[in-house]
């Protein structure tokens, strides 16, 4: 059982969450609420928890505040945020889950399912999390930097060493412009939104490239400057072609 505090400055949206816990969520116990980060911060210093469902904007502090204030926090964190592309953008890239609302039940049950399995992994905990206050902490999206995982080891690198992303069931295997390989637990549709800003192209249902590590097409097939070769859809040939023609 998982101990959860939800942290939202809408009395309606934490009754709303706690609902859709108690009915979707038998895993997790809802042991407080706070509707700023002054009471949030005050009952953390009381009351240790597994899980943080936290607002992104809040008057008197947003709930990345409470985080930067914090330095480090012994505890899993999932966003709930009403649409803001940025902040969405630092979450994802620093490996950590969000809720957008309106929460509907599926998405609660997915970032829960991830939340599990991130504690069942026990990977260092504080070089994550300083990236992300890194990430939020950055003016441009194109200065974000990806959290990735192999093994216990942590890695934070630029979109730009990315050269295919490659879908495998909800899985998606990143391979980099030095050989490295990972596996993330974002699906392939979720990188192919993250990394639009720095060009990056779906050139099969299976396979999102990016443009700046492309040497050529041929042959239905678009070719790394690695020499890998990706087979390209034929619903998206003629764009990949109009794209990479000479």
């Amino acid at each position: 059982m998982l101990s959860a505090i939800v942290v939202d400055d809408e009395p309606g949206n934490r009754e709303y969450l706690k609902v859709l816990l108690r009915e979707h969520a038998g895993d997790v116990e809802v042991v407080g609420e706070a509707g700023n980060i002054a009471e949030a911060k005050a009952f953390l210093e009381h009351r240790p928890v597994d899980l943080l469902f936290l607002d992104v904007e809040m008057p008197g502090g947003s709930g990345f505040d409470l985080l930067r204030g914090m330095g480090s926090w012994p505890f899993e964190v999932i966003f709930t945020t009403a649409f803001s592309r940025y902040a969405i953008q630092a979450i994802r890239f620093s490996a950590l889950d969000y809720l957008l609302k309106p929460v509907q039940p599926e998405e609660l049950r997915s970032a829960l399912d991830r939340c599990i399995a991130q504690r069942a992994q026990a990977l260092p905990r504080e070089e994550l999390q300083k990236q992300f206050m890194a990430n939020i902490a950055k003016d441009e999206e194109k200065d974000l930097k990806l959290s990735l995982t192999s093994g216990d080891r942590n890695y934070f690198v630029s979109p730009k060493a990315v050269s295919l992303c490659q879908a495998d069931g909800n899985y998606t295997e990143l391979h980099l412009d030095d050989g490295r390989r990972f596996i993330s637990a974002r699906t392939l549709k979720e990188y192919e939104d993250m990394l639009e800003p720095w060009g990056f192209l779906r050139v099969h249902r299976a396979s999102l490239v990016n443009r700046a590590a492309v040497a050529g097409i041929t042959d239905g097939q678009v070719v790394l400057k690695d020499g890998r070769r990706v087979e390209v859809s034929r619903r998206r040939w003629e764009e990949v072609r109009r794209i990479f023609k000479p």
